[in-house]
């Protein structure tokens, strides 16, 4: 990190600090590398763990008796992850968001957000392959967050983005309506967004 920081500052001084967002990798999320994730966590913007891999990294199960996902654990593990940037020196922001598949994402940051956000495809029969959802996930999260500056917000544009790379094998079929706005698989990507900021609220 701190070498692409130092390469933008050598092409150009006023370039904005970039935004780093990390996916850790599954094979080290282990208890044994908290003390390192710790110390990766003071030079991002955003980590986005789905909720095996947090788990592990807290050595925990967020698996819910009967299915799908402990909240309460997802929560506490999240809080373990921001608490971990405290005493660093700097006023740091930092949000987690973790990926939860059919139960949504969690959305924690050290400014005081703590909040859930529902999966968009509630109907499973619309998943058709979920292969690329996390990372349809984190691509919409990324440009929501340069469009929008808010990590509750992203996060939606995340969880629709997701919804359409789900909705088939392979990705998406891009195309545009007659007045040149965006379709994914048919549908104009803001008006599935607008949907599911309403549902949200």
């Amino acid at each position: 990190m701190q070498g692409v920081k130092t390469r933008r500052a050598e092409l150009d001084p006023g370039l904005p600090a970039p935004l780093f967002i990390w996916e850790p990798v599954p094979d080290l999320c282990v208890a044994a590398e908290m003390g390192n994730t710790g110390e990766a966590l003071k030079h991002v913007d955003v980590i986005s763990p789905n909720h095996a891999e947090l788990a592990d990294l807290c050595s925990v199960n967020a698996d819910a008796a009967g299915g799908g996902v402990d909240k309460r654990v997802v929560e506490e593990c999240t809080a373990r992850l921001v608490d971990s940037i405290k005493g660093s020196g700097e006023a740091r922001k930092l949000a987690v968001v973790v990926r939860s598949g059919k139960d949504g994402c969690f959305v924690a940051s050290s400014k005081g957000v703590a909040r859930w956000l529902p999966a968009y495809n509630k109907d499973a029969q619309k998943v058709i392959d979920p292969t690329g959802g996390g990372n349809g996930f984190l691509g919409g999260l990324a440009v929501g967050l340069v469009r929008t500056a808010d990590v509750v917000k992203a996060a939606m544009w995340g969880n629709v983005a997701a919804s359409f790379c789900i909705e088939q094998v392979g990705v998406p079929v891009l195309g545009k309506t007659e007045d040149g706005r965006e379709t994914w698989n048919g549908v104009v990507v803001e008006e599935r967004l607008r949907e599911f900021e309403k549902r949200c609220e």
